[in-house]
């Protein structure tokens, strides 16, 4: 019986050790790392970039530009790519002679307005004026230019070659 029990006693040891030696040993986990007291620097935002002027601003600044020559009464003008189309209306009692050196000078104020502004065809003839605003309601009103290409096709074909300034 003694070699019963130090056999189990033996047995016993050996399978105690074995438990407790075969167990894989955790670490405990890190503690997470307090916050930090440091303030963050304030982030500067780059300005805006100023945007593109639109059609219909770019065609008010024109027309702006225009009505600022002397004898102008109104400027209605319709941008299309680098070409601007004037119809102006010029004050009562300018002889015709005095009316051509008016429309030379708004085609150089157009010019002058913006460098994007490669050509100017300037009129003073009113069923074209009618044209031409009624082109500028329409975008004003939201419809794209390229609706009116086939207008502003006619408006060129029937300014005539003094009319046209560029």
């Amino acid at each position: 019986m003694k070699r019963f029990l130090s056999s189990l006693l033996i047995l016993l040891t050996v399978f105690s050790l074995a438990l407790g030696g075969c167990s894989v040993s955790r670490k405990p986990a890190p503690k997470p790392a307090p916050p930090s007291r440091v303030t963050p620097a304030p982030t500067r935002t780059p300005a805006p970039k100023p945007a593109a002027p639109t059609a219909h601003a770019l065609a008010t600044k024109l027309a702006s530009a225009a009505e600022k020559v002397e004898g102008v009464k109104s400027a209605t003008v319709v941008v299309s790519g680098s070409t601007a189309f004037v119809g102006l209306e010029i004050k009562p009692g300018i002889e015709a002679k005095k009316t051509n050196e008016i429309k030379s000078k708004v085609a150089d104020a157009v010019k002058r307005a913006d460098a994007r502004i490669k050509a100017v065809n300037v009129t003073t003839d009113p069923n074209l004026i009618t044209r031409i605003k009624k082109i500028a309601e329409g975008i004003r009103a939201g419809k794209p230019l390229s609706s009116f290409t086939r207008e502003l096709t006619e408006i060129t074909r029937r300014m005539v070659p003094k009319g046209k300034v560029k």
